[in-house]
């Protein structure tokens, strides 16, 4: 890297360079502090570290710091980086200190030792002539670690080859799975990707730990072990194993203890069948596991219904409609047709009809399996039906929730308007499976509205991520907008349904309808979003 820029006929210092290690050693020489963590310090010369990183040279050169604080790594990554830019080498480079010495390379812009961190571990991977949990663990770990932090795949590949060249994939994966709740969802789909084609060494595993479940009596199966499942391509698996593949639908069915479950194992069972059938009618000759698409596209918006139904064509249509497949969508429907009703004939629906409606929409809820709502949301306001009057479609208090409510911290002045032209919702939202992030800014994800082909915009989830660049959040690979069931709210905290406005963005209703919904039902001129997140 260059850095005199001066076209003065003297050559331009470049790095890496040895500077000589011997000067760290003059007190006279050094004038800048690095603050570590355990409250250690680090000495060094603010014009050698500059050369060497362009962020260190803004510290010290633009605002003049004279300490420059890494307090998130410990004393020897620090000064194995400092030693690194004065003698132009790694040397000393440890697998123990490996991550740190990385992170700081990317952290303060050193290209070339980020390269030499990159050799270091290749090298460390060509020692590695025979099959060692250990010593591949270190390979898959720091792998996973830079595809979470830095989104880069540059380790995947030799860690995954090392293991697949020592045939150790059925070991690795077995071992590793052995604390599988403690995963993240990057690692989970590394050992996807890892097995391959060769599912049954992921199946295997999960079997073997169901049967030792039914033994115990353990917990229900966990969220990362239905999360291989969901994303692992089991008719692979039955095409190898059948008896495996029996086996494990068996268990699921044997552990399966609650209607919510059992529904996902049938739902796992057909989607199984769906690829058996798709492979017999489409045959295919390669052998690598295609990557499960992404549906970006926020699933509640713009659904269809006929508001012009009597009481009675509606309740029918309420009960037996395929369109509505959880309890949000039936309480939005009601709501929305009631709106309408008043719209057109300046009155809603008689009380004793709508506590008929709420009863045949918890029936639905038990015969269905529908997820109860958060404990939370008893005390919106569902406009149709005041606050409180929602309990029996919310979990109680303390009691677990197959959803988790997820703000925006923006606002908007009206909805219809806001889905009308160019936006963006930005949410704070720590997925399942992250336990510990050390990305810069939040967690979150950012949804924008799309052109489309009706009148009002589509809602997509962003999942590039220059989106996010000047942003206050990152985005996790684990956020699915399949998951997502978005809902507003007005100034005086009552829901206002927009899924079932298929009509408006169809253009089945006219411009004094959408001028009606967004006057008169979104009244207020201020409103929240919110996102109720399946996990």
């Amino acid at each position: 890297a260059v850095v005199s820029t001066q076209s003065t006929g003297v050559p331009n210092v470049t790095v890496p360079m040895n500077f000589g290690k011997d000067l760290l050693l003059s007190p006279t020489h050094n004038n800048i502090v690095l603050n570590t963590s355990k409250d250690m310090t680090v000495s060094a010369n603010s014009v050698i570290l500059s050369f060497n990183s362009p962020v260190i040279g803004h510290l010290t050169g633009t605002l003049h710091l004279t300490s420059v604080d890494m307090l998130e790594f410990d004393r020897e990554a620090v000064q194995l980086f400092v030693e690194a830019a004065y003698s132009g080498t790694v040397e000393g480079l440890t697998r123990a200190l490996f991550r740190d010495v990385n992170k700081i390379c990317k952290v303060f812009k050193v290209d070339w030792m980020s390269e030499k961190c990159v050799e270091f571990y290749k090298e460390e991977a060509e020692t590695v002539t025979t099959a060692s949990y250990t010593d591949l663990l270190f390979l898959f770990e720091e792998a996973a670690y830079i595809v979470e932090m830095q989104k880069s795949r540059d380790l995947v590949e030799v860690a995954l080859k090392r293991i697949e060249v020592l045939q150790y994939k059925k070991q690795f994966i077995d071992q590793y799975l052995e604390n599988v709740d403690r995963l993240s969802t990057v690692k989970l789909d590394l050992v996807i990707e890892l097995a391959g084609s060769e599912v049954n060494y992921i199946v295997q595993t999960l079997t073997n730990q169901l049967t030792h479940q039914m033994r115990v009596q353990g917990p229900p199966i966990s969220v990362n072990s239905r999360y291989l499942l969901n994303n692992s391509n089991l008719h692979l698996c039955m095409k190898s194993d059948r008896n495996l593949h029996d086996n494990l639908f068996t268990m699921l069915e044997n552990v399966s203890t609650d209607f919510e479950t059992m529904r996902w194992v049938f739902q796992l069972m057909k989607r199984t069948q769906q690829q058996e059938q798709q492979q017999k009618e489409e045959p295919c000759t390669s052998t690598t596991v295609a990557p499960i698409p992404r549906n970006n596209k926020i699933p509640n918006l713009y659904h269809n219904m006929n508001m012009e139904m009597s009481y009675d064509q509606f309740v029918n249509w309420l009960c037996t409609s395929g369109d509505i497949t959880n309890v949000l969508l039936a309480l939005e429907a009601v709501n929305t047709w009631c709106r309408y009703q008043y719209k057109t004939h300046g009155s809603f629906s008689s009380k004793s009809q709508l506590n008929t409606l709420l009863e045949r929409i918890t029936g639905m809820m038990n015969t269905q399996g529908w997820l109860k709502l958060p404990y939370s949301l008893r005390f919106d306001g569902w406009g149709t039906w005041g606050r409180g009057t929602m309990s029996r479609c919310c979990v109680s208090e303390g009691e677990k929730c197959g959803y988790v409510e997820v703000d925006c911290i923006d606002t908007c002045d009206k909805p219809l308007t806001f889905l009308s032209g160019e936006g963006t919702l930005i949410f704070h939202f720590k997925p399942p499976g992250v336990t510990t992030c050390e990305q810069s800014g939040h967690c979150g994800f950012i949804l924008k509205t799309i052109p489309s082909a009706g009148k009002l915009r589509t809602l997509e989830l962003c999942t590039d991520t220059k989106d996010y660049d000047n942003t206050s959040v990152h985005f996790h690979d684990s956020i699915r907008a399949e998951n997502m069931h978005i809902i507003c709210y007005d100034s005086n905290c009552y829901s206002r349904s927009i899924s079932w406005f298929g009509g408006l963005h169809s253009g089945l209703e006219t411009s004094d309808d959408f001028m009606w919904w967004n006057d008169i039902y979104f009244i207020f001129r201020s409103f929240k979003w919110k996102i109720l997140y399946l996990i």
